[in-house]
């Protein structure tokens, strides 16, 4: 998409905001996102829970961490035969063809080796929807999947993960599972990781760079065998104490 192209929606968009803001005078938790925000979504079922967690700037910034109480979003997703999905996406136009952003599960160089890349088509459908959500927000955190301003009604109608087709990977992750956050640069194709995000099954969203750490297997395999000798410890001086 051409620069002008760009400009020409973030224009409608930031009127569409205004709109909206002026309009929800006293209207708490109406969700809607703009340029530079990211957003969290929770899917999988019939109902979707979607966060803007702030901006990427400040989000992703060096040493940056940030967590959000979602379990009441979490748990109405869940509702269903399906386990839930989540990501977290983003999109700006600060470089001359713009930028985009998506947690996933692969490493950039997984990314670029995967097949071809076509991260306009992302750009454009994240603008757009940001655009059409920020003049219709909806209250609260959740919305049916079958509804227009839906996750999947704008990025994942193929149910295949790639945000409109634009990554050739899914870029998604389930609970309990940490994902990269990557940059996609627009008018080079290329990808930088700038973080990390985590969803807990208790509901706890953390995001940051570089976010949360996952602790090396060693220290998890001595942990575990710490907590059994504190137990047989215990047992022994109980028989003793006999």
């Amino acid at each position: 998409m051409k620069v002008r192209g760009i400009k020409r929606i973030m224009v409608g968009a930031a009127v569409a905001v205004l709109t909206a803001v002026t309009g929800m005078a006293g209207q708490a938790q109406a969700f809607f996102f703009g340029q530079n925000d990211l957003v969290l979504a929770i899917y999988g079922n019939n109902t979707e829970a979607l966060y803007n967690v702030g901006d990427f700037q400040t989000r992703l910034a060096g040493g940056a961490t940030f967590s959000l109480d979602v379990s009441a979003g979490l748990a109405a997703a869940q509702v269903g035969g399906n386990p839930v999905k989540w990501t977290v996406f983003g999109w700006d136009a600060t470089l001359d063809s713009g930028q985009i952003h998506a947690a996933t599960k692969f490493l950039p160089d997984q990314i670029n080796t995967a097949g071809l890349l076509d991260l306009t088509s992302q750009l454009n459908p994240a603008v757009a929807w940001s655009g059409f959500v920020t003049g219709m927000p909806f209250d609260g955190d959740t919305i049916a999947k079958s509804d227009a301003r839906s996750f999947s009604s704008n990025l994942d109608g193929a149910g295949d993960g790639k945000l409109g087709g634009a990554w050739p990977v899914a870029m998604f992750g389930e609970l309990d599972e940490i994902l990269t956050i990557e940059r996609g640069d627009v008018a080079l194709n290329t990808y930088t990781q700038v973080g990390s995000a985590l969803l807990t099954a208790g509901g706890l969203f953390t995001i940051g760079n570089p976010g949360p750490i996952p602790l090396p297997a060693g220290v998890v395999l001595f942990g575990t065998g710490l907590i059994g000798l504190v137990g047989i410890a215990r047992r022994s001086f109980k028989r003793i104490a006999a």
